[in-house]
């Protein structure tokens, strides 16, 4: 348990990793995006309007997603900070998702 304790509190993490982290959290924090333009595709105008304050709400999330992210990339946090960033990052896109899905099909 000590061995569990001592990597979740570590902060040595090597350069090519912490560069891998962003860039899965910057694709990942892109694709509601991707969703909504999909949902919308049918009739791009009409499906844009209906979703307009979902875009908004996740152009807002993605843009907090980066620059935290991009505060991990550039400085020294624990372990336990970048997994629930990632558990925060993947809640948000499911949630996103099927706000999005839902809404487009109403």
């Amino acid at each position: 348990m000590n061995k569990l304790k001592d990597e979740l509190l570590a902060t040595s993490l090597p350069a090519w990793r912490k560069k891998g982290f962003f860039l899965s959290i910057a694709a990942i924090s892109l694709f509601p995006l991707f969703i909504a333009f999909y949902s919308a595709r049918p009739d791009l105008a009409e499906g844009l309007w209906k979703t307009r304050h979902l875009i908004g709400i996740g152009l807002v999330q993605a843009l907090a997603q980066l620059a935290l992210a991009w505060y991990a990339l550039k400085n020294p946090v624990p372990n336990y900070v970048l997994l629930s960033l990632l558990t925060i990052t993947l809640m948000f896109q499911v949630t996103y998702g099927i706000s999005v899905i839902l809404l487009s099909l109403a």
